[in-house]
């Protein structure tokens, strides 16, 4: 289920800075979604825009997996900047 407000507040405000384009990708079920957030925000605000989106459920567990080879992004409080997520696709883990 998508939580519209959430998604709101974690919304790019170009006046905020440079924007952060991620594709997020679920191979569990298949789905994919573009989050474009402020790139000062944190690797924990992906998370959080990541279940306001709806690809996976409240209080689920999942790993974010980026680069190559993959790896986990274990720090929540990096900005997206600083983990060079810009222009990337990461994958949700399931745990």
């Amino acid at each position: 289920k998508v939580d519209q407000e959430a998604l709101d507040a974690l919304k790019c405000d170009d006046s905020k800075g440079p924007a952060c384009v991620i594709q997020v990708r679920s191979p569990a079920s298949g789905a994919r979604a573009e989050a474009r957030l402020n790139a000062s925000r944190t690797v924990a605000d992906l998370r959080r825009w990541i279940v306001a989106n709806g690809m996976v459920g409240q209080g689920q567990g999942f790993v974010l997996m980026g680069g190559f080879p993959p790896k986990p992004l274990s720090d929540d409080n990096q900005t997206l900047q600083a983990a060079g997520l810009d222009g990337s696709a990461i994958s949700l883990k399931i745990t």
